[in-house]
């Protein structure tokens, strides 16, 4: 899939999870959002067996990228809540996943080869679901809000 679609998806499930309770900024989203689309930003890539050998598209990385969330978190209670860098942590884990499901990544490199995944979500698909996502986000975040007058 493509970075678009890694970087809006964990914000539309963040949002859609939190519509009765939202008490994150668009600071907060932001993050998420860098979060989600980072694994593609630090280690570009284009085909496939790109994907395979990056370092960035492994559950090592997404451990310690999961820590560095969590030392910032307390280090910057107020500035960086908790709560953020969990979200910041699952946007990465999914950005994997969706990975996973629209090719394959290697689970465990650069430590160890293993290789997971299906095609489930076709490569002509991943423009319409761009759309989609960025459809989705200006739902929930300015056409829901313009509707029921909070704007």
């Amino acid at each position: 899939m493509t970075t678009v679609t890694h970087a809006l998806a964990p914000i539309i499930l963040v949002k859609l999870f939190r519509l009765k309770n939202d008490t994150l900024s668009k600071y907060d989203y932001l993050w998420i959002a860098i979060s989600g689309g980072l694994a593609d930003v630090i280690n570009p890539h284009i085909y496939l067996k790109d994907r395979l050998t990056s370092w960035s598209h492994g559950l090592p990385f997404w451990v310690v990228f999961s820590l560095l969330l969590l030392i910032l978190s307390v280090c910057l209670k107020k500035k960086f809540r908790f709560q953020v860098a969990i979200f910041c942590s699952f946007a990465y884990l999914l950005h994997l996943f969706c990975d996973g499901i629209s090719g394959g990544i290697n689970l465990f490199y650069p430590v160890q080869n293993y290789l997971w995944g299906m095609n489930l979500v076709p490569f002509n698909y991943w423009i319409p679901l761009d759309v989609v996502n960025l459809m989705l986000v200006y739902y929930l975040f300015r056409w829901r809000r313009l509707r029921s007058g909070e704007i």
